[in-house]
């Protein structure tokens, strides 16, 4: 039994001796959660790092480094020195890009985080339409730490459907892609909030243009990766007079619904190889939300006339969103990969099929079918 006593009273002051070791270290580090990059004069690069520490008075606080130099080891280098903590890069969670740096391309800077084995591949990029610097440096009121405030917010976003996933991995898939460009989400800060405003398209590693976060949406739909999701929409209120109610004083010229997208099937065929044209055909499943007027939903008329105009109106934003990536020379949807896949050997260069889609033609057909209708004021 003392024996037993003895072992047992080792064991925990080995843990607790471990213990504070541990805490040592990790006070010793400082643990990088994002990076941004801006342009500076010439070729000058400037660097902000949120370094996330364990402070033994104040506990676990944001620290931020912010330097220039010509390449990002050199930042980091010279942030190192600034810093009484050794700068670590694997707990690191969000890369943040000037516009002005995504439109030059960011191949460059990407490559420097591949080449960090302590990176991973499933860390979060983004654009700001700022300096990142004047977003992560921000003294936010209600934000402790920016880097993981920012992490948390992409990920909710890209869970509940709101913006398209934006991992190192996928943009380096979609980059390699000889027939698709990569996507990112646009940061901006409005005083204390931060948000996702825009979509930034590529062509290879060049930002060339933006998508509001409606056409985004359905960028999302056409790319079928959208199970779900909400479209606010305006109706031709004439085309649904008929069936109002008598009562009905609104006086507006269209009708506002709120539809959600419950279920989403996509095919694209290629129709003809020399042009290139395709065809882009959609069943999609949606429930009526919400209506500004007042209308009985249970006649089968309503039904098919409400499909009939929230059909032509979804077709015609994705017709607006195709021929914005036309005009753009950009695919995020990945149509070149397609057209790729009908050659013979498969191959195919990203600069060949940017010639192509000077003139490619997509034909889009919806099939879309109103569930669980009710009376909906």
């Amino acid at each position: 039994m003392k024996i037993r006593r003895l072992c047992l009273l080792a064991l925990v002051t080995v843990l607790a001796a471990t213990g504070c070791v541990e805490r040592r270290i990790f006070e010793r580090l400082g643990l990088v959660v994002a990076l941004g990059y801006d342009k500076g004069q010439g070729s000058i690069l400037s660097g902000t790092s949120v370094m996330y520490t364990l402070d033994k008075e104040s506990g676990h606080r944001a620290t931020i480094l912010a330097n220039q130099a010509n390449t990002t080891k050199k930042l980091r280098e010279d942030q190192n020195r600034k810093s009484s903590k050794k700068l670590m890069l694997g707990q690191l969670r969000v890369v943040l890009y000037e516009e002005a740096i995504a439109r030059d391309g960011l191949i460059d800077l990407i490559d420097s985080l591949i080449r960090d084995p302590s990176i991973g591949t499933k860390i979060y990029l983004g654009v700001s339409t700022e300096k990142s610097a004047d977003l992560l440096q921000y003294p936010y009121r209600d934000i402790r730490n920016i880097g993981t405030y920012l992490y948390d917010t992409i990920k909710q976003n890209v869970l509940e459907g709101q913006i398209i996933s934006p991992t190192l991995h996928e943009f380096l898939r979609d980059y390699y892609s000889a027939g698709k460009d990569p996507v990112l989400p646009v940061f901006v800060r409005k005083g204390e909030t931060i948000a996702t405003a825009k979509t930034a398209l590529f062509q290879s590693d060049k930002m060339v243009g933006m998508l509001s976060s409606s056409d985004a949406a359905y960028l999302k739909l056409i790319r079928n990766r959208f199970k779900a999701g909400t479209f606010e929409l305006k109706l031709d209120k004439k085309k649904l007079e008929p069936y109002l109610n008598e009562n009905n004083a609104d006086r507006r010229e269209h009708i506002h619904v709120v539809v959600r997208i419950v279920g989403n099937k996509q095919k694209i065929r290629l129709t003809d190889r020399e042009k290139p044209a395709f065809d882009l055909n959609m069943k999609l499943k949606f429930a009526l939300e919400e209506i500004s007027a007042e209308i009985n939903l249970t006649e089968p008329q309503v039904t098919r006339t409400i499909e009939k105009l929230v059909t032509d109106e979804f077709t015609k934003k994705m017709e607006s969103v195709l021929a914005k990536m036309t005009d753009l020379k950009t695919d995020p949807v990945g149509f070149g990969e397609i057209y790729r896949q009908s050659l013979r050997g498969g191959s195919l260069t990203k600069s060949d099929w940017y010639d192509k889609m000077s003139s490619m033609s997509v034909d889009v057909h919806l099939n879309m079918e109103l569930l669980r209708t009710g009376v909906v004021e």
